[in-house]
């Protein structure tokens, strides 16, 4: 809650405090915007990896990797089969690399196709190595060594290390603007954390089929049925279960699309066990598991389907992540595979106006109240003073 500081927005007018600047709030309408969803839509589709912070890579990841904070590699391959090239996407708006770094980068990697974007530096033992299908754009030093790339565009003075960089690419001293053309810090996190509250909350409106807990010779596959509601056109299917049930299944089979458009699975609360294997079905990228309340997530085996954590600290130690995944941080064992969600299925998901405006808070609004009838008595004193010196002078 706003409380405005009488230091700021208080003046002393004979004796009479007047609030004169209220405190005002911005106020949003709740829910996700049609924007927010277009984009985190986009991201869902083209990035393999997205962390807010850091992300230490042990293994092969197949697509594009956005990491908000440090980038923590041991030379494995990026880009194996999921990423040919830079991506543009009109709710991107941006073309954007294999690898993007808003942060550092360590150790290095070797990426096999598409450019590496770097806000910070390359420190010192790094090897970013290119295999000629890609450049580095780097605003900070190049402390480690670049190989083989295409060119080096960066904003230091010196390009630092190289090996085997084609002649007359490296270009230095450019305005960091320029190397690092987005946004200065990963401008991906509020549409994903929006998008992930937005669909546990369309859960519990919807008619959201249950995951419970683990009964022996139970069923341990579940197959999707079309959610209630108006989705333009779209069918999806809605699940929810709790982390302490999800983690407490054996020879999990995961979630059986039916021909829908997506299913979303809404995974509330958090568990001290890790997750189990999950065996898999063909429909899986169309398959979001949204994590919504956990600070910690841990995979015990392989999962699939797109992994949307956003306020997680995600680990996978051996086995392998296929779809997307989204979190506070990643420290990866097994590889991570490209698995996109189709560009456009989320586009039936119910949107909100995001348009923002001053609005005072309730106790502002008193404030200005108070504000507003010492400003009147201060006039009708200085009016009556006002006649009293007409009645004294004439």
């Amino acid at each position: 809650m706003l409380v405005p500081s009488l230091s700021r927005s208080a003046v002393l007018l004979g004796g009479v405090v007047f609030l004169g600047t209220a405190a005002m709030s911005p106020a949003r309408a709740g829910g996700l915007s049609a924007a927010e969803l277009s984009l985190a839509d986009a991201v869902l589709s083209d990035f393999n990896v997205v962390t807010f912070g850091d992300y230490h890579a042990n293994n092969e990841t197949e697509g594009r990797v956005a990491v908000g904070g440090n980038f923590l590699g041991t030379g494995h391959n990026i880009c194996f089969n999921g990423c040919s090239g830079d991506t543009t996407d009109t709710a991107l708006g941006a073309t954007y690399g294999a690898l993007n770094v808003w942060g550092n980068v360590s150790g290095g990697a070797t990426l096999l196709s598409g450019d590496a974007f770097i806000q910070g530096t390359n420190a010192s033992g790094s090897n970013l190595s290119l295999q000629h299908n890609g450049g580095v754009n780097i605003v900070g030093q190049n402390s480690g060594q670049i190989s083989n790339p295409t060119f080096i565009n960066t904003a230091a003075s010196s390009a630092g290390t190289t090996q085997n960089a084609a002649a007359g690419t490296i270009k230095t001293g450019l305005p960091a603007n320029a190397v690092f053309p987005f946004s200065a810090t990963l401008p991906f996190q509020a549409a994903l954390t929006d998008l992930s509250t937005s669909l546990a909350s369309l859960a519990t409106t919807s008619g959201a089929q249950t995951i419970g807990p683990y009964v022996q010779n139970g069923p341990t596959s579940f197959t999707a049925t079309p959610a209630s509601g108006n989705f333009g056109g779209k069918t999806y299917g809605l699940f929810t279960t709790t982390m302490s049930d999800l983690a407490g299944y054996q020879n999990f089979a995961g979630i059986n699309t039916n021909g829908l458009d997506a299913v979303i699975v809404v995974v509330t609360g958090s568990a001290s066990t890790a997750l189990p294997n999950l065996n898999t079905f063909a429909g899986d990228a169309s398959v979001i598991w949204d994590f919504v309340d956990t600070t910690t997530l841990n995979f015990a085996g392989g999962w699939a389907g797109q992994i949307l954590a956003p306020d997680a600290v995600i680990s996978n130690p051996s086995g392998d992540l296929t779809g997307a995944v989204i979190g506070e941080s990643l420290d990866q064992g097994g590889e991570v595979h490209n698995l996109a969600l189709p560009i456009g299925d989320l586009s039936g998901i119910p949107t909100t106006s995001t348009t923002t405006a001053d609005v005072p808070e309730p106790p502002a609004l008193a404030l200005l109240a108070t504000g507003a009838l010492a400003l009147a008595a201060l006039r009708r004193r200085a009016r009556e003073r006002i006649a009293r010196r007409k009645r004294f002078f004439f």
